[in-house]
C-alpha cells in the first residue's frame, strides 16, 4: 500500500524543477492575500539569513521557509492545499529578479561551481518549455489574467507604482503590484555581484517541506493539524516551555506560569510580541551577533539557571520596554527614536542601559541618535551597523565611560567616511529619500526650548510639501521662477515643508499667496479652513511672508535662507559641520 504522504525537505530550487511539477491553486481556496505586512519580513528574514551566512558558513546554512502540501492531479498539475502564499510570492520574486539581473551570476563557471545560479535556472522556475510553454504556478482562476499581464508578462517592474492601502487591502491585482513593488525596490539597490550571492543562497540554501498526499481530504486534515497543534508555535512558545520543563515542583511552576501570564499581557499593550522582546534580550544577554536561533542560543544560555529567575528578569526587562520606552511622553529624543529604522538595534541598547542602571542614559541618547541617523542619511546599511551595535551594548554591560562610547562611535563614522556622505546627501534632492521627514521632526521637536513636545505622527498624517510645486512651469503665477532655478531646487531643503496630509492636498499646485492662506487656515479665496498650520517650522513661512520679508514672493533669496536654516538646524541636531554645504543666492543652489 502506498504512503498516503510523503514528506520531502527540497531547496527551493527542487520545488519548483525537480520532477518538473505544475502547480495550481484550487478554486475553493482564497485568493492572494500577503500584504506588506507579509512581504517585508520574509524579505527581512532572507536577507539576513543570506548576510548571517555569508559572514559565517555554519550559520543559516539552511533557511526554513515553511510546508507546502500538494496533492498530484492529471496532466502533471499539484493542486496546493497549503502553501499557496509562499509559492505566489516567490513566484513574483523570481520574475522581478528575472527582469533586473537578466545576466546574473553569467561570469561564473557552471562546470566549477555547480551550483551556481544563472538567469536559465530562474526561468526554467517560472516556466516549462519542454515543447509547450506551460506556467509553473496557475494561481487563483479568478485571478489569473492579472497575475500574467503584471508579474508574468512584465518587462520592466520599475514602471509599477506602490498601490495604497485601500488598494491592497481591495483587490488580489494590487496585492500583485505590491509584493513586486517591494523586491523590486529591494533588489534594484543591489550590485550584481550581491544579487547573484543572494540568489545563490535563495535556491539552493532556502528549503521548503513538500508533502505529497495521495487523498485530497487528507490534505486539508493535515493542513488543518499542522496549522492547529504545532507549527504556528512561535518561538516565544518554544522557550516557555523549555523554561517549564525545567520546573520541579508544583509552587515554582504556579509562580513561574503567573510571571509569564503578566509579561505576555503587558507584550500585548505595546508595537511588538514576546518572541521580539526575546530578540532584544537575547541580544542584551549575549552583547553579541547570534551564530544560532533565538531558540537555540537561549535555551544554551538558560541551562542550568532558575526559570523563575528568568522570567522575573525578563519581565522587569519588558516593563521597562513598556514603561520608558513604548509610553514615554514628552521626550524628543525617544520620539526621534521612534522614526527611524533598525529598530531592534536601538531598542536593545537603550534597554540594555535601562536594565544595567548605566549612570548617563540621556547622553548616550543623543550619541545613538546622532550614529543612527548619520548612517541612515549616508544610506548604510543594517550590516554595517550591526557589529557597532552590539559593541555598544557589551560597553554599556562593561559600565564603559560615556566619552568613550562617544569616541568609538566617533572614530566609526570618521573609518566609515559617514560624515561625508552625509554632506553629499543633504546638499542634494531629497524629498524622495526615507529618513527625509524623519529629519523635519526632529527639526521641528527642537524649535521648542521646553521638554514638552507632543507626538507627531509621520506615516499616515505627515506630508512633505513643495512650496514650489512640482507643475510650475504650467502654472503662470510662477513664471518669475526660471525654469533652470526652478529644477535645481524643487526637491532640495530649499522647498520643502511639512504639512498635514489634508493640507497638503488643499496647498497642491497653488500660487505662493494662496498657499500662505492655507499654511494660515484659509482655504482658497479665503473660504474657512482648519486652522493654521500646526507645525513651527512651516509657521515660519508664513511669518517671513507677514513681515514682507521676501517682497511676499517665494524667490530665489527666500529659498536660499530657507535652505541655509534648515541645513545649519540639522547642523545643530547632529552635531555635525555643515558650513562647506551652505549656499549664496549667486550660486543658485544648483549642485
Amino acid at each position: 500500500m502506498a504512503d498516503v504522504f510523503v514528506p520531502l525537505s527540497l531547496t527551493i530550487s527542487q520545488v519548483f524543477i525537480d520532477g518538473d511539477p505544475l502547480y495550481k491553486i484550487p478554486n475553493y481556496q482564497r485568493p492572494y492575500s500577503w500584504t506588506s505586512d507579509e512581504v517585508e519580513p520574509l524579505w527581512d528574514d532572507l536577507y539576513t539569513a543570506y548576510q548571517n551566512n555569508k559572514e559565517d558558513p555554519e550559520t543559516d546554512s539552511n533557511y526554513f521557509l515553511g510546508s507546502l502540501i500538494i496533492v498530484p492531479q492529471e496532466k502533471g498539475y499539484e493542486d496546493v492545499v497549503d502553501g499557496q502564499q509562499r509559492l505566489t510570492t516567490l513566484m513574483i520574486l523570481f520574475n522581478v529578479i528575472s527582469k533586473l539581473f537578466p545576466e546574473i551570476n553569467l561570469e561564473i563557471d557552471a562546470e566549477e561551481n555547480p551550483n551556481v545560479i544563472k538567469i536559465s535556472k530562474i526561468k526554467n522556475c517560472i516556466e516549462n518549455t519542454n515543447n509547450i510553454s506551460r506556467i509553473k504556478l496557475l494561481t487563483h482562476p479568478q485571478h489569473q489574467n492579472d497575475f500574467k499581464f503584471l508579474i508574468l508578462d512584465n518587462k520592466d517592474f520599475s514602471q509599477l507604482a506602490k498601490p495604497n492601502k485601500k488598494e491592497i487591502a481591495n483587490s488580489p491585482k494590487h496585492r500583485f503590484i505590491n509584493t513586486a513593488f517591494i523586491f523590486y525596490t529591494k533588489l534594484i539597490v543591489l550590485n550584481n555581484t550581491v544579487a547573484g550571492e543572494f540568489i545563490n543562497y535563495l535556491f539552493n540554501q532556502v528549503k521548503i517541506i513538500k508533502i505529497s498526499c495521495s487523498d485530497r481530504a487528507f490534505a486539508i486534515k493535515l493542513f488543518q493539524v499542522l496549522n492547529g497543534r504545532g507549527l504556528n508555535l512561535s518561538s516565544a512558545d518554544l522557550l516557555k516551555s523549555i523554561l517549564l520543563s525545567a520546573i520541579k515542583n508544583d509552587l515554582d511552576h504556579d509562580a513561574f506560569v503567573a510571571n509569564w501570564q503578566v509579561t505576555e499581557q503587558l507584550a500585548e499593550k505595546t508595537d511588538t510580541n514576546l518572541t521580539d522582546l526575546f530578540t532584544f534580550y537575547e541580544y542584551y544577554l549575549l552583547a553579541e551577533n547570534p551564530k544560532k536561533s533565538l531558540v537555540e542560543e537561549l535555551e544554551t544560555y538558560f541551562k542550568g539557571k532558575d526559570s523563575n529567575d528568568i522570567i522575573y528578569d525578563f519581565k522587569k526587562f519588558v516593563e521597562l520596554y513598556y514603561n520608558e520606552i513604548y509610553t514615554k511622553d514628552d521626550d524628543k529624543i525617544i520620539y526621534s527614536f521612534w522614526y527611524l529604522t533598525w529598530a531592534t538595534y536601538w531598542k536593545t541598547i537603550l534597554l540594555t542601559a535601562l536594565h544595567s542602571k548605566y549612570e548617563n542614559i540621556e547622553k548616550l541618547k543623543l550619541l545613538l541618535r546622532r550614529y543612527y541617523y548619520l548612517n541612515w542619511i549616508a544610506g548604510r546599511t543594517l550590516s554595517q551597523v550591526k557589529q557597532t551595535s552590539f559593541n555598544i551594548i557589551k560597553a554599556i554591560k562593561n559600565k564603559t565611560k560615556i566619552a568613550e562610547i562617544e569616541k568609538m562611535l566617533n572614530n566609526k563614522l570618521e573609518e566609515d567616511k559617514v560624515l561625508v556622505l552625509v554632506l553629499k546627501n543633504l546638499e542634494g534632492d531629497i524629498y524622495f529619500e526615507a529618513w527625509v521627514k524623519p529629519l523635519y521632526l526632529m527639526v521641528e521637536y527642537h524649535q521648542f526650548d521646553d521638554d514638552y513636545v507632543t507626538w507627531i505622527e509621520w506615516d499616515k498624517k505627515l506630508q512633505l510639501e513643495h512650496i514650489l510645486p512640482q507643475s510650475f512651469k504650467n502654472k503662470k503665477e510662477w513664471k518669475y521662477i526660471s525654469e533652470e532655478l526652478g529644477n535645481s531646487l524643487l526637491h532640495t531643503a530649499a522647498n520643502l515643508t511639512i504639512l498635514s496630509s489634508k493640507k497638503n492636498i488643499e496647498a497642491q499646485n497653488y500660487s505662493f499667496s494662496e498657499k500662505i492662506d492655507i499654511y494660515q487656515g484659509l482655504g482658497k479665496n479665503n473660504t474657512k479652513s482648519d486652522g493654521i498650520t500646526s507645525f513651527r517650522i512651516s509657521q515660519k513661512i508664513v511669518d517671513d511672508y507677514n513681515e514682507n520679508k521676501y517682497n511676499k514672493m517665494w524667490t530665489e533669496k527666500a529659498m536660499t535662507e530657507r535652505y541655509n536654516w534648515f541645513i545649519t538646524e540639522i547642523g545643530k541636531v547632529l552635531e555635525i559641520d555643515v558650513s562647506s554645504i551652505l549656499k549664496t543666492v549667486t550660486e543658485k543652489i544648483i549642485g
